[in-house]
């Protein structure tokens, strides 16, 4: 029997890895530059979120209600994290076209919050809380279940970010130099592909196939790459 688990441990923290080095590169390039930290937050946010993931999937207690005590609030705080993740590449564009002090005015970066707020309190709502398989702990293995109307209801505000900060990206390309325009299409190319990432993990976790799952990942991991590029240019 393929270790689903193992293989997902395993991917998860290559992830963690290549999000905690792109974030360093980040702060190394212009630490002072909020653009350059908000970018960070992303990439530290991510791998943070990584970490979580690939941990609570080594947790195993023959008590299920003990595994999943643990297992659950490391669950949300990954998800958290995962949409802080995507609040913080919002800001990167609030950086670009608004400058830093209206960028961080209640407009701006009190929407985003109250965002957060939205995407996170679903998790502590009865009927919503996420919950462990029984059936796959029984086999040894940790698997999660969130409720479809949160599931849905969370991705689709991450995707709805996420193509408007395509979307914002891709007409600051028409107003800046060559090399500039260069840098931005990699970080398009890199959001292209986390959002492909995000899509195929909601497939994967409608039809719960962890294959797909793993391959969502993948190319989360490869957008990430694209991103830095554009900076290493």
């Amino acid at each position: 029997m393929i270790d689903y688990n193992l293989i997902k441990t395993i991917v998860a923290s290559i992830s963690v890895i290549i999000a905690l080095i792109a974030g360093l590169i980040e702060l190394r390039l212009n630490p002072d530059n909020w653009l350059n930290r908000w970018f960070a937050l992303f990439f530290i946010s991510t791998a943070m979120a990584f970490f979580i993931y690939a941990f609570y999937h080594l947790i195993y207690n023959t008590d299920f209600y003990i595994t999943q005590a643990i297992v659950i609030p490391m669950l949300i705080t990954a998800h958290f994290l995962f949409s802080f993740a995507t609040i913080c590449l919002v800001m990167t564009v609030f950086i670009l076209e608004k400058y830093k002090k209206i960028a961080f005015n209640y407009k701006h970066l009190g929407l985003m919050m109250v965002l957060l707020i939205i995407m996170s309190i679903g998790y502590f709502l009865p009927g919503l809380r996420p919950i462990l398989l029984l059936d796959q702990h029984l086999l040894g293995f940790i698997d999660t279940y969130t409720p479809s109307a949160l599931f849905w209801f969370v991705n689709i505000i991450r995707l709805g970010l996420l193509f408007y900060v395509l979307f914002k990206y891709a007409m600051i390309t028409r107003k800046v130099e060559e090399a500039t325009k260069k840098r931005i299409q990699w970080f398009i190319a890199g959001i292209i592909s986390i959002i492909v990432g995000i899509v195929i993990n909601l497939l994967g976790g409608f039809v719960m196939q962890p294959l797909i799952e793993i391959f969502a990942l993948i190319l989360l991991d490869i957008g990430i790459i694209l991103i830095v590029k554009g900076f290493l240019i």
